[in-house]
């Protein structure tokens, strides 16, 4: 006996396999907006360190990040000079930084930009640690930095 198959489930197959064909289209990305957003993020970190330590590694960090955007012929951006500041200010900031870099790595298709972005994100998720580290929260909470 063989299985019988209406016209309807044969169309709705059709669709399936018309909608699926193909490769997604590639969308251009420009990395020069995708490094400087996460320049820009690091910037905001550097601000919310204050006059701590952690300070001068989030500028060393952003120095890289703008020769590399230089190096590609675009301008670097600057982030405002007023925000919050202070160590949750900071953790927050190298949160967002650390995003940041991690979404550029899967956007960017150069091998040198995203060796660039390892050691960023390396570097970054260290300092982030660095200031966990001093939170009194416990895991899976808000972290709330000591006094």
């Amino acid at each position: 006996m063989t299985p019988s198959v209406s016209r309807r489930a044969l169309l709705g197959a059709g669709a399936l396999l018309v909608a699926g064909c193909g490769a997604p289209e590639a969308v251009p990305v420009d990395s020069v907006d995708v490094l400087n957003h996460a320049l820009l993020q690091l910037q905001v970190a550097e601000l919310a360190y204050g006059d701590e330590p952690g300070r001068a590694g989030a500028a060393r960090r952003s120095a890289k990040l703008e020769a590399a955007v230089r190096a590609l012929g675009g301008t670097p951006q600057r982030a405002p000079a007023s925000g919050p500041r202070g160590t949750r200010a900071a953790l927050d900031a190298e949160r967002a930084a650390l995003r940041s870099q991690v979404a550029a790595v899967g956007k960017l298709p150069d091998a040198k930009s995203r060796a660039l972005l390892a050691s960023l994100i390396a570097e970054t998720a260290a300092a982030e640690a660095r200031l966990a580290k001093g939170s009194t929260s416990f895991p899976g909470q808000p972290l709330s930095p000591k006094a």
